[in-house]
């Protein structure tokens, strides 16, 4: 039932996300650069959205060799990705509409991504095993999201509040299941807690 809401929630927004979302998704190109991509990786960015952290990868990849497969739950976003595409024209893209807690592409990455996307995906810990099992033997799965506000003193239960409304759960023990999935993880914290990168490995 939460994932058809998020479906709902994101049939309207997916004409007014590129307009407004600049103002609190940050860190998006450095959560990028954390995943050490080559000109010939291949990246999947899950909960892709309309594409606004296509950018970001492509100018890692050589086009003649990189691939980036953007994945999202929401047809309407992806119809906005699909738009993004083809006005940049990115012919090493490909978009794929599927659920990301039952992902099986069938293929391997060098690099997973989640931008703002876990903490909205209702069973979320399968959703980072999956992740986990798209990897090759020394991929990296990078989290970017909305941290606790841990520093925001008695700001921090408005804007928790204020996610929650937006289907945004910033709660739940994200850095300890992908622990227990990576095993070893680097974490980056930014502004008191308004969000965190996660790096985990797969090393074997």
């Amino acid at each position: 039932m939460q994932g058809t809401a998020v479906q709902r929630f994101y049939r309207y927004h997916a004409y007014v996300y590129d307009s407004t979302r600049w103002m609190i998704l940050h860190g998006r190109r450095g959560a990028v650069e954390r995943m050490k991509l080559r000109p010939d990786s291949n990246v999947l960015e899950i909960g892709c959205g309309t594409g606004l952290n296509f950018r970001y990868v492509l100018d890692r990849l050589d086009p003649s060799a990189g691939r980036l497969v953007g994945l999202d739950f929401s047809a309407d976003m992806l119809e906005r990705s699909r738009r993004r595409t083809a006005a940049h024209g990115w012919s090493n893209v490909e978009l794929v509409q599927a659920d990301a807690e039952k992902l099986d592409l069938g293929r391997d990455f060098d690099a997973v991504f989640f931008a703002y996307s876990l903490t909205m995906i209702p069973d979320w810990e399968s959703a980072l095993r999956r992740a986990y099992a798209h990897l090759r033997p020394g991929g990296r799965l990078v989290v970017l999201d909305f941290s606790t506000f841990g520093g925001w003193g008695p700001l921090a239960p408005v804007m928790r509040t204020w996610l929650k409304l937006n289907h945004v759960l910033t709660r739940r023990p994200y850095l300890d299941r992908m622990r227990e999935v990576c095993g070893e993880v680097d974490v980056y914290h930014w502004l008191g807690g308004y969000n965190f990168t996660a790096v985990g490995r797969r090393n074997d």
